[in-house]
């Protein structure tokens, strides 16, 4: 690159002095000026010139940003220079633009106005008429894979000093990414005109108004993502200073004039498939298998690591995110609080308290009222399961591990509802904090866990023939192509001989909280006499499907590799579980249960052919082929 040749021969001026900018991770920018002007010459990335599709996306993003700059948007535009805005010169490409003379700012500069000023050019951006721009939109699937574990067998690795950082997440990359991917093709439907790199280096500040600058990423694209991406962008998230109030302030700015009413969840987790994308692009630059500059590759080797950082802290942040969007664009549902006011008025232990719900479930409304929990049965339909929870407090009243049952009532005198009060339980569920514990933790956990587990499974209990209710849990799927009289053959052996006791029926992460390194267990609505191996039914299930049964604060915390032993850790501590005989193939049993639900929902024939395969294999173990 020359610039001193490109400004004399595209008649710029002679030049005086030329400055690195600093900001660019893709290409590089220098302030030049001049004899004539003051401009600030863009020098294109030749790795990223050499792209197929490179020359006509930068079109359009010169195309886009010409529509805002003519809707009143303040914007920075490439110099239109012997008819064009992009110039080659020696192999090298040059974008040339007036300098402004302004300052970004830092996240300790960036205040709530400012966020809320963003919120509404954002909002402008994305209701941009671009329909007589003759722009051809494919909303094409996302696929995006990566082989993380390739990298470890590169030659440069070793010497990377990101090396014990990447050794330490990229196991459970696969399992996110997976997610991530399938989230972003599910909620990528919201096309408007988008800039899609709007953070704090893309924003100059005159007198406290913004001029938005370097649209080369512009295109159209979910505009839902970019608010997302670009709320936690001046929330000062990119520099590990994390602000909900400036989040906040750049939602309910941008919400003023525009929506955000569906697939809130799955936005925001799809949004993690661009840094999962900029750490496999730089560990690529970093490792040589991407041709860089020293320059380029130094870069690269700083942002694997902050990338890493970067997408630890967005999985932490997804419950956040997505409990104040759904706040600031979702009607609370209050159709239940003269209910719970009536409960309180009526309930020595409760009137003058202070309420607000807390979990909008379906069968249940949940109430905390200070100290209490109240929970309100308002389907007919899980009135018995309801029941089913009052006789379970009632038999095991004392239990420290359970939480306390104050009253229940089943009249409908007060109102037209069942409805109990518990204790409130303070503390924070498995699922919230499983993900950073180390291994000797969770065993120290899990240990608690079966003590009180063991404790409810010793109630008598009267015994009955569990393998009918299997096989009746396996005809009511109605499957279609299953071999199930072999599997009804199996069954006959593997659970001819049980040990019944009272379980849970519903034990996951959930339904543990933890507080000051005790346990508490919750929901006992799925309650039952059964084999006592039945109620580890669905922490084995966890190994494969860590995030089946998590909330949306909780699911992108889940990653198989975390759940490897825990099978391992509940037969150390329930010894019993050892004289169940059969123990592995009678797991394997109860998740093919959670396999075929998901066939009756996919329809992906390789899985039921996996099912019979599994079936076939041990019915020739046990000779009944």
């Amino acid at each position: 690159m020359d610039i001193e040749l490109f400004c004399n021969n595209f008649n710029l001026g002679k030049v005086k002095k030329i400055t690195k900018l600093t900001g660019g991770l893709m290409h590089k920018m220098f302030k030049v000026e001049t004899d004539k002007d003051i401009y600030a010459i863009k020098i294109l990335n030749p790795e990223v010139m050499k792209r197929k599709d490179a020359m006509d996306n930068f079109i359009l993003s010169e195309k886009l940003s010409n529509l805002a700059f003519d809707n009143d948007i303040p914007v920075s535009n490439a110099l239109v220079i012997n008819n064009s805005f992009i110039n080659k010169l020696d192999n090298t490409y040059y974008m040339v633009f007036k300098y402004i003379n302004g300052n970004t700012l830092t996240d300790n500069e960036i205040t709530i106005s400012h966020c809320e000023k963003i919120g509404e050019i954002l909002s402008k951006i994305h209701k941009l008429d671009y329909s007589k721009l003759n722009i051809n939109i494919e909303n094409k699937e996302e696929h995006f894979y990566v082989k993380w574990e390739d990298f470890l067998g590169n030659f440069n690795f070793k010497n990377m000093p990101y090396r014990k950082l990447y050794l330490s997440n990229y196991k459970k990359y696969y399992s996110l990414l997976e997610r991530c991917v399938e989230r972003f093709n599910l909620s990528n439907k919201y096309f408007g005109v988008c800039h899609r790199d709007l953070d704090l280096k893309n924003v100059m500040w005159q007198d406290e108004n913004p001029i938005i600058i370097d649209w080369e990423s512009a295109s159209i694209s979910n505009t839902k993502s970019e608010l997302i991406e670009t709320a936690l962008n001046f929330s000062g998230f990119l520099s590990d200073k994390f602000d909900i109030d400036k989040f906040n302030a750049v939602l309910t700015s941008y919400l003023k004039t525009n929506n955000f009413v569906h697939d809130r969840y799955f936005v925001i987790c799809g949004n993690l498939i661009g840094r999962f994308g900029w750490l496999d692009y730089n560990l690529k630059r970093s490792l040589d298998i991407i041709k860089a500059d020293k320059e380029e590759k130094e870069i690269a080797i700083k942002e694997v690591s902050k990338t890493i950082d970067e997408i630890n802290r967005y999985i932490e942040l997804i419950g956040i995110m997505y409990e104040s969007l759904s706040r600031l664009t979702k009607k609370e549902n209050h159709d239940y609080d003269n209910a719970i006011e009536k409960i309180i008025d009526n309930n020595n232990l409760l009137k003058g308290k202070k309420y607000k719900l807390i979990s909008r479930g379906f069968t249940n409304k949940i109430y905390e009222v200070e100290d209490y929990i109240v929970r309100i049965c308002i389907d007919k339909n899980n009135e018995e399961r309801f029941l089913n929870e009052i006789k379970f407090y009632k038999m095991n009243e004392g239990n420290k591990n359970i939480p306390k049952l104050y009253l229940s009532d089943i009249s409908k005198n007060i109102v037209p509802y069942y409805y109990q009060v518990q204790e409130n339980v303070e503390g924070q569920t498995l699922y919230e904090i499983w993900y950073k514990l180390s291994e000797e933790k969770r065993r120290e956990i899990i240990q608690k866990v079966i003590n009180v587990i063991k404790g409810i499974h010793k109630k008598n209990t009267k015994e009955y023939d569990f393998r009918s209710y299997l096989k009746d849990k396996f005809a009511e799927l109605k499957i279609t192509g299953l071999d199930i009289a072999t599997l009804f053959k199996l069954i006959d052996i593997y659970f001819k001989d049980n040990i019944f006791g009272l379980i849970h029926g519903d034990l996951h992460f959930d339904n543990i909280i933890v507080s000051n390194g005790e346990i508490k267990i919750l929901d006992f609505e799925r309650s039952m006499v059964a084999p006592i191996d039945y109620d580890f039914n669905i922490l084995n299930i966890c190994r494969e499907y860590p995030y089946y049964w998590s909330s949306e604060e909780t699911d992108m915390l889940q990653v198989e590799i975390d759940y490897e032993y825990i099978i391992d850790y509940i037969k150390t501590y329930y010894e019993e579980l050892n004289n169940v005989k059969y123990l592995n193939e009678r797991l394997e049993i109860y998740i093919l249960i959670k396999r075929l639900k998901d066939y009756k929902t996919t329809n992906n024939k390789k899985d039921l052919d996996d099912i019979n395969s599994f079936i076939k294999e041990n019915a020739k173990k046990e000779k009944i082929l």
